[in-house]
């Protein structure tokens, strides 16, 4: 806990708690209280711990939190607290007993699911001999949860917009903590989706696991995440007929534009509710995949969705991560490992972090909260020329890919009235950012500098004579590879494009 700073005359701030290595002198008013992990560790509060307090249905109105003071403060107008809370109400709080004993709102308005400070005005108290905090004296209609940081008497009522400092990397796996350089960011804040760094996908093929959705440019966008305001690339699933399928969805990839060999990518994503039927999924594949196919190219799955393992309660917290390799696709070899986690994934943002060296293949949750956390999947990948062995296929520069796919072998259902995720209508799955971190080490590359796509933001469906591929000519336009055979010019599951 910090030390409480007191003296008659006021100085500037007193601080009087940021929870960090507290000595939980805070009691439990009514209901829940207690300090935990940060579990936001974002925007203005990027500390390690905090105070949460939780008012459920039945627990008095007044629950909370209650720090009695050492001694009673004066000459200070304004109490400050860093809060995130899950409904838009007022917290109250309350100082003293003595003359006015009404317990006090905020001063500025209440932004749910978002890091803020909150101000109350405490000028017309003479002393403050506690600091007791309430998460929500409304009728509820749910569960009222507050977080609580960086507590702090002031005469200054403006709210704080600096965040704060950020908890430290305490992992021992050197893995983690050898110092990593930031190669490549991209925080899709740009009015269209930059078509230098990304192909949009079209096609309807089911991606070999007859999936239900058609891909294309109706599925991918740059928007607004309506509850944190974050800037993101979006990419929806909608039921609706299209090119012959019987919902769109979104899927774009890095493949010769950007990519790399080893290093810490990680993507910051705020995945739809999946149950049932949706498979959004984080991953990358070998830059070669255009002249070796899959699964020569190797393929690592970061983080995937929806299986239907899950169904039945646990869908939000059940996922994977895998690897896939092998000389051809009949000839194809698997390694995948999936958990139940403690928390959910599918209730905000979480960060998937993928740390690739020449030693192994490693995936992580939200390390920025939980820096010690092990990874749920880890594969080692020592060198080798033997067909059946990854470390044959995973020594090579890989590009990145998002997608929310729809139905299929992963989830089991393969009739889109049998997929209820979309029965309200469509979902979304929102990428805040995705980063590419390298260390100094062996064959680590990275590459960003590519060639416009033939046909720049065009579809497959356009194409024409003049940029066709030439007999048995290999292209690539918007991410997908081409060959002309014939009259006809195919993509790599031998569908006819035209």
């Amino acid at each position: 806990m910090t030390v409480l700073c007191l003296a008659i005359t006021a100085t500037a701030q007193v601080n009087v708690d940021d929870f960090e290595n507290s000595s939980n002198a805070w009691n439990n008013v009514s209901c829940g209280s207690g300090i935990i992990d940060n579990p936001y560790q974002e925007g203005l509060n990027l500390s390690c711990q905090c105070l949460q307090i939780v008012r459920a249905s039945g627990c008095d109105n007044w629950s909370g939190a209650i720090y009695t003071l050492p001694q009673a403060v004066t000459g200070y107008k304004y109490v400050h607290a860093l809060m995130y809370r899950n409904n838009s109400h007022n917290p109250n709080l309350k100082v003293t007993d003595n003359g006015s004993n009404l317990d006090m709102t905020p001063m500025n308005a209440i932004v749910a699911n978002r890091w803020q400070d909150v101000v109350f005005d405490i000028s017309d108290k003479a002393q403050a001999d506690f600091v007791m905090f309430m998460a929500d004296r409304d009728e509820l209609t749910e569960d009222a949860v507050v977080l609580i940081d960086d507590v702090i008497f002031s005469n200054d009522a403006t709210p704080r917009t600096t965040p704060n400092t950020a908890c430290g990397n305490t992992n021992p796996d050197p893995v983690l903590t050898d110092e990593y350089t930031l190669v490549w960011n991209e925080d899709f804040t740009e009015e269209s989706l930059d078509l230098n760094a990304w192909n949009i996908e079209t096609n309807g093929d089911g991606g070999g696991n007859n999936e239900l959705q058609y891909y294309c440019d109706r599925g991918v966008k740059l928007g607004v995440e309506p509850t944190t305001g974050k800037h993101c690339l979006v990419l929806t699933a909608t039921k609706e007929s299209f090119g012959g399928k019987t919902c769109t969805s979104g899927r774009v990839n890095s493949l010769g534009r950007v990519y790399f060999q080893y290093g810490k990518v990680e993507a910051r994503i705020w995945f739809p509710n999946t149950a049932n039927g949706l498979w959004p999924a984080f991953w990358m594949m070998g830059n070669d995949f255009s002249s070796v196919g899959w699964p020569a190219c190797g393929e690592t799955d970061i983080i995937e969705l929806g299986h239907s393992n899950g169904f039945g309660g646990i869908q939000d917290r059940y996922f994977n991560g895998a690897s896939h390799w092998g000389p051809r696709w009949d000839q194809h070899y698997q390694y995948a490992n999936s958990i139940t986690n403690s928390y959910s994934v599918e209730d905000g943002f979480h960060t998937f972090t993928c740390i690739w060296s020449p030693e192994k293949v490693a995936m992580y949750v939200d390390l920025d909260k939980y820096p010690t956390a092990s990874p749920y999947y880890e594969m080692s990948i020592p060198v080798s020329t033997e067909d059946n062995a990854p470390g044959k296929y995973f020594h090579k520069p890989n590009f990145i890919i998002f997608n929310l796919a729809v139905g299929g072998n992963f989830p089991g259902i393969y009739d889109i009235n049998g997929i209820t995720a979309l029965a309200n209508g469509p979902r979304s799955m929102y990428i805040d950012w995705v980063r590419v971190y390298q260390r100094d080490e062996a064959g680590c590359s990275f590459t960003s500098a590519v060639t416009s796509d033939p046909i720049e933001g065009g579809t497959t469906e356009n194409l024409t004579p003049t940029l066709s591929p030439k007999e048995g000519e290999k292209v690539l336009i918007n991410g997908q590879l081409l060959i002309r055979r014939g009259e006809h010019v195919y993509d790599v599951t031998g569908r006819i494009i035209r």
